[in-house]
């Protein structure tokens, strides 16, 4: 009788193969962009069920599958064939992306605790990536000067991937080109569901994508821009949990493994989609990129994104506390997010795919459970406060009269300051002499005949530079509001 066997699967090189895009692809076109996100989106659902289907096995043997993994359950007379298949997919992603992308994978048998199976599978997967001296290799050779061949991706092929990705119904795989995905045809082909149900066989996929005026293709970027609120710039929303592959490590059995992976898999997918449907107003200004097990990338308005955030970290919130508010330690049970706004309407969106990723590692970096945006990182409880500040100030703007320029000359006050300690940054910044900022604060926001007006006025001042002048400080949290608000303000 055969021995049981898992075989895992990772994709490595996703984050240079999602921003390696054309840098001369027109600014306003998306498309690119959009073919590679659905493509690796979908890619890593496809494969292991193209495997299980050539080798006329059971759906059921699929244990976890996202966007750059999946977990696979064969017997060991299988495990020969299922090398070979993923050695010729292996090089044909290679080849389709590049070289930027490479498919490693690891088998072992099911012999002791998921524990210890799960450690000879990272070890075999680490195997994989660590340059061998062995097979009777020439050692002088092997640390010899060498030049990277560079392959060009397929750009038409992603740019074509894109065109049906609002319609399609099925995607489909062959074993003739066994990395290029098709939509509604193929050897084998697979449902698109736009919801979790179990009696239903198939991809979770939902797709929610700001459509053009006549409804038939995914709205541009300039039209993205158009439909901000005050600046018209165009930005990309990445989030990801907070070290979720050690809260995975944690799993006791192949059960609580599993278990982790779909339920979180599920909630960015599901969430992700009713998020942008059911907010009033986001679905015609934002366009779903990209989505795996732990994480997710979105495109559109800047402004609306800064609603997308806030709602999907209330609901991450709810989801870790209904569903694994005993899970050991705090891994996995936070969410950090990076915002990217376009400075210029030339940038290309791979650019600012890679500039938001930069913003979410920043973001990592100096505390988990924090969002990056405005070049400051904040706590999550801290974005009201920031939210506050802009939204006094828009009052002010718009109810009262004061001039755009007010913001602008508030930001270069909070920037004289701030320059001073610049090496304490994201903490609030005391002032050697608070008097002089808070003379230039009240001179930039002049008193007013209006009773309401002055308190709007001294809310704003005070959220800024708090309310004891000897002991003023500039808050990070007030950084981002002015700038939030110069945004808005059209400056």
């Amino acid at each position: 009788m055969s021995l049981q066997v898992f075989l895992q699967a990772q994709l490595l090189g996703t984050e240079e193969f999602l921003a390696g895009g054309p840098s001369g692809q027109p600014p306003e076109e998306a498309s690119e962009l959009l073919g590679r996100c659905a493509w690796l989106t979908l890619f890593c659902e496809v494969l292991p069920r193209a495997l299980l289907a050539e080798l006329k096995l059971s759906r059921m043997l699929l244990g976890s599958s996202s966007a750059e993994q999946f977990l696979l359950v064969l017997v060991e007379d299988d495990l020969t064939r299922a090398n070979a298949f993923l050695t010729r997919a292996g090089d044909a992603v290679s080849l389709l992306s590049g070289n930027s992308l490479h498919l490693v994978w690891a088998s072992t048998e099911n012999l002791g605790a998921w524990p210890v199976v799960r450690k000879r599978l990272d070890d075999g997967l680490a195997a994989k990536l660590s340059a061998r001296l062995g097979d009777g290799a020439n050692a002088g050779e092997l640390f010899s000067p060498f030049v990277l061949e560079s392959v060009p991706a397929s750009v038409a092929y992603f740019s074509n991937f894109a065109e049906k990705l609002a319609s399609a119904s099925s995607v489909g795989w062959s074993a003739d080109s066994p990395a290029q995905l098709t939509w509604d045809q193929g050897q084998f082909t697979w449902l698109l569901k736009e919801e979790s149900r179990f009696e239903e066989d198939g991809i979770l996929f939902p797709r929610r994508f700001a459509l053009d005026e006549e409804g038939a293709g995914v709205a541009s970027l300039a039209k993205l821009a158009e439909q901000a609120e005050g600046a018209p710039k165009w930005a990309i929303l990445r989030g990801d949990v907070d070290h979720f592959d050690l809260q995975l490590r944690r799993a006791t059995t192949i059960e609580e493994h599993l278990h982790l992976s779909m339920a979180f898999k599920d909630f960015f997918a599901g969430e992700l989609a009713l998020s942008v449907q059911a907010i009033p107003d986001l679905s015609r200004r934002l366009s779903v990129l990209y989505r795996e097990g732990d994480g997710f990338a979105v495109l559109g308005a800047w402004d609306a994104l800064l609603v997308l955030a806030r709602e999907m970290q209330r609901l991450f919130e709810k989801f870790i506390q209904h569903n694994f508010e005993s899970l050991p330690g705090v891994e996995a049970k936070t969410i950090s997010m990076g915002l990217a706004i376009a400075s210029e309407p030339e940038t290309a969106p791979s650019t600012l795919f890679r500039e938001a990723g930069i913003q979410l590692a920043a973001a990592k970096s100096t505390e988990v459970g924090s969002f990056n945006l405005f070049g400051r990182t904040l706590e999550w409880k801290r974005l009201g406060d920031a939210e506050e500040v802009k939204t006094g100030l828009m009052r002010m703007v718009r109810d009262f009269s004061y001039s755009p320029g007010m913001v602008r000359d508030l930001v270069s006050v909070y920037r004289e300051a701030f320059a001073a300690q610049a090496g304490r940054r994201n903490k609030a910044v005391r002032i050697d002499k608070p008097w002089r900022t808070y003379m230039r604060v009240s001179e930039v926001i002049p008193q007013a005949r209006s009773k309401e007006m002055n308190n709007v006025r001294n809310a704003v001042i005070t959220n800024l530079v708090g309310k004891r002048t000897a002991g003023m400080k500039l808050r990070p949290s007030a950084r981002v509001g002015l700038e939030w608000a110069r945004m808005a303000a059209g400056e």
